[in-house]
């Protein structure tokens, strides 16, 4: 229906779908695509042929903004005079060009350990969790779902919207269509369950409800497997019962032990009560022993742990700066962990067998001015000398073969302390450039152990994290570098 028109010479119109006689209007509202405003329409005023005679020049003249509008002449109603047009107000729409709706993934580093209930389950051996911490989130979105106006949701791939299961509104992102986009599979963000749903039943995900990631985290239990080809009801029943799906007051100690190349989190778990939640399982014969983990293990060659940081805003350490895509730094709580480690491995240290034969790669414990350190061996030099990397500290140190123990599986066991990390707006930078460029003077920007504040956006293949430190960005914009002559002057004049 044309409703009229408006400056500039538009038609503005009333729209309906002709099967359904949905107001399109009130659709895109409703689906946050637009917003809605005012326009002036120009009103008709009959007026005679003749009252339009003069100068054409003259006409084009006239400023457009004040110039009257012509509306197309009507045959339908028998007037054949053209009209005049003069204001008149509206309602109309403003389109709102925005990304799809989506909310954003969180992730677990290797090594990550956390608290958290198990609340949907998949398999005794594959099931999502949910970390403690979130809880009070989850109620909050749980709760302003129930409350979110209808509206369409388009039938695209990846999106998320809010879709209805068990009489509860969640958070969820569509995962396949249908053949013929009515119907959709959907994956609920903050419970792991997938559910069924026709397009038309699914709501608008607000925008102040993308921002949170999602709450749950897909997991396998290391160590266990069906005793057949393929897990029973029984079994699924059982595992319910040990991990109490859906009930957040059993919670567990969960550690990620391994990331495989696609994202895959296994994970260990522990009950509050310290009982090895797989062994539970071998035990009471709801799973069986997945014994080939174990050999592949035992037949690698020892290797440590990387360190690993909580996503966020944080205080940390800074142990050693290399260039923008080298950085090593800890969280205060592994800093504070080094002095207890240090006496255990001076205590291991005297347990441990002398080193006689080594190579590079090899895991040691080291000795340096007099303090333990867990190392590994980068260079095998002259005169029973070696080049041996303080895993721990992110540095270096050559050393006699005498100062080299050999370190056990119970010593390496422990993540390392030292978590490489990399500035975030460097992340696509060349290494060797950034090394010629800064790595003299990186070293004079921070102070060896000092406290800064770190934010750990993200994480990269090969276990390395990517993360903003404003401190160090602006010294390096502004190009304010001190020596390391100069940080030592400084720091005789404290004293």
């Amino acid at each position: 229906e044309f409703v009229g028109q408006v400056e500039g010479g538009r038609w503005a119109v009333k729209m309906r779908g002709m099967e359904d006689k949905e107001d399109v209007r009130q659709l895109l509202l409703g689906g946050e695509l637009a917003r809605s405003r005012e326009d002036v329409l120009l009103k008709k005023e009959d007026n005679t042929e003749s009252r339009l005679q003069g100068s054409k020049c003259d006409q084009t003249r006239k400023n457009r903004s004040s110039s009257p509008k012509l509306a197309p002449s009507s045959k339908s109603n028998g007037v054949t005079a053209t009209s005049i047009l003069s204001p008149e107000i509206t309602p109309a729409l403003v389109l709102i060009t925005t990304a799809p709706p989506t909310v954003p993934k969180s992730v677990l580093a290797l090594g990550h350990e956390v608290v958290a209930a198990v609340c949907y389950l998949e398999t005794p051996a594959v099931f999502y969790i949910c970390p403690t911490t979130s809880v009070d989130q989850f109620t909050t979105i749980l709760t302003t779902a129930q409350n979110c106006p209808s509206g369409e949701v388009l039938p695209t791939l990846g999106i998320c919207c809010l879709a209805k299961d068990e009489d509860c509104w969640y958070r969820a992102e569509i995962v396949q269509l249908g053949e013929d986009n009515t119907s959709a599979t959907l994956f609920l963000l903050d419970y792991g369950k997938t559910v069924q749903s026709n397009m038309a039943s699914l709501r608008p995900l607000p925008r102040e409800m993308q921002t949170t990631p999602g709450l749950v985290f897909k997991v396998s239990l290391k160590g266990i497997k069906p005793g057949g080809k393929e897990w029973s009801e029984d079994q699924i029943g059982g595992a319910e019962i040990v991990l109490d799906v859906g009930k957040d007051a059993t919670q567990f100690n969960v550690k990620v032990v391994e990331v495989d190349s696609s994202g895959g989190i296994c994970v260990s778990m522990k009950d509050s009560e310290g009982t090895d939640v797989a062994a539970l399982m071998i035990e009471t014969e709801i799973a069986a022993a997945d014994n080939l983990v174990p050999n592949e293990v035992s037949q690698a060659p020892l290797e440590y742990q990387p360190g690993s940081l909580a996503l966020g805003s944080q205080s940390a350490i800074v142990l050693s700066v290399f260039s923008p895509l080298e950085i090593y730094i800890c969280s205060e709580k592994m800093f504070m962990k080094l002095s207890t480690s240090m006496a255990m491995l001076e205590k291991a240290a005297t347990s441990s067998t002398l080193v006689t034969t080594v190579q590079a790669g090899d895991p040691v414990l080291a000795c340096d001015d007099d303090t333990w350190y867990r190392g590994k061996v980068t260079q095998v030099m002259a005169d029973n000398m070696v080049q041996v990397e303080l895993v721990d500290l992110a540095s270096t140190a050559i050393l006699s073969k005498t100062q080299l123990r050999k370190a056990s599986s119970d010593v390496m066991k422990e993540e390392v302390v030292a978590v490489s990390c990399c500035l975030d707006t460097w992340v696509e930078k060349d290494r060797k450039m950034a090394i010629e460029k800064w790595g003299d003077k990186m070293a004079g920007m921070v102070e060896q152990y000092s406290e800064l504040q770190v934010e750990v956006v993200g994480q990269l293949e090969g276990a390395q994290f990517r993360v903003k430190i404003p401190e160090l960005e602006k010294k390096m914009n502004t190009g304010v570098v001190k020596s390391r002559a100069e940080i030592l002057k400084e720091k005789l004049r404290k004293k």
